[in-house]
């Protein structure tokens, strides 16, 4: 029964239908969802999750498919009952990976050629299509207030919403960590 429903894709409509039980005023659910995601994603950060922000995100999909299958009262207490889940299956299958928010791309360092990880991120930033590509190198090219800024432009210029751009570049670096994993491997 679990494998069905986590095989379920979030649909725009299932995801509407999550904004609204978070809350049945549209601006109330967004800001709901953007302060539950900052803190599912603090609470996978704090416990050192390489990638705690698509770990939020999975506890948020998980919780959206779960709405009318069961009946939810206390919603904070669910979304950390699943989050604790969500850490516990990604501490089972840990591995030594590459965190790529760790890598800034702004300024290439003079590192020998050989450097298996620099070549193994190029090869599969090179995979990437032209457009995803420089879209990640962007995003990736700041640090702290700069890249809040950059990534409201960055939106901005897409005429996308952050929370849009924030799917999309998980996409890009979900694809790359693959990438990462089959060549480490």
């Amino acid at each position: 029964m679990a494998k069905t429903q986590e095989s379920k894709e979030l649909t725009a409509e299932r995801f509407a239908c999550f904004l609204a039980w978070l809350d049945p005023n549209v601006d109330r659910a967004a800001a709901e969802y953007e302060r539950l995601r900052f803190r599912l994603t603090a609470y996978f950060s704090a416990r050192r999750c390489l990638f705690s922000d698509d770990l939020a995100d999975e506890v948020i999909n998980r919780v959206a498919l779960k709405i009318g299958a069961e009946e939810i009262e206390n919603k904070p207490a669910y979304f950390f009952g699943v989050a604790r889940n969500v850490l516990l299956e990604y501490l089972r299958r840990e591995k030594n990976h590459v965190n790529i928010d760790d890598i800034t791309v702004a300024a290439r360092p003079e590192i020998e050629e050989t450097d298996e990880t620099i070549e193994m991120l190029d090869k599969c930033l090179a995979e990437l299509s032209d457009e995803n590509r420089a879209l990640i190198l962007d995003y990736m090219s700041e640090n702290k207030r700069a890249k809040i800024d950059l990534h409201k432009r960055i939106s901005e210029s897409l005429r996308t919403t952050q929370t849009a751009l924030r799917m999309r570049i998980s996409r890009i670096k979900r694809s790359l960590r693959i990438c990462l994993d089959e060549c480490m491997a």
